[in-house]
């Protein structure tokens, strides 16, 4: 199974994973298109240290704060085991330069600074996160292009 994981990481795997949004998203969301690739993600990385930048995290809350939802989501992140990690005052200037480098925006260059600093491998959909993330070689777990993912379902409405 670790060769496996190796091979799709593109690295040698390490044992911390840094969500970004788009990861826990697809994970609590069964609408999402990458609903099916998340859930075989936590089940890959069930024995590693899940870990979420306190900013990533914010901006994951904002759907939840907005629907009156915030509890209930923070109790079901809880249950994951996901530790949420801090943003300090001496990761300023890694940051400036992380998104001078890779033109990401800030939480997405916090996802990569916290891979960084634990030595971990990203998981994302984002496809300019896990091209920036490689870049700096770090290990990404990501929908493998060309494989199906659920489609979202219509929004139109049918007309009878």
């Amino acid at each position: 199974m670790a060769l496996q994981l190796e091979k799709r990481i593109g690295r040698r795997l390490a044992r911390v994973v840094v969500l970004d949004a788009s990861a826990l998203i697809a994970l609590v969301s069964s609408q999402d298109t990458h609903h099916d690739w998340a859930i075989e993600m936590f089940r890959d990385t069930a024995s590693f240290n899940l870990q979420m930048c306190a900013l990533t995290h914010a901006e994951v809350l904002v759907h939840p704060a907005r629907n009156g939802q915030l509890e209930k989501f923070l109790k079901m992140t809880s249950a994951l085991g996901l530790e949420i990690t801090s943003v300090d005052s001496n990761d300023s200037a890694q940051l400036a330069k992380l998104r001078a480098k890779s033109a990401l925006k800030m939480p997405d260059t916090a996802v990569l600074l916290q891979a960084m600093k634990a030595k971990g491998s990203v998981a994302t959909t984002d496809q300019k996160l896990a091209q920036a993330a490689r870049a700096l070689g770090i290990g990404v777990f990501q929908p493998l292009p060309g494989i199906p993912t659920k489609q979202k379902p219509s929004r139109k409405k049918s007309v009878n």
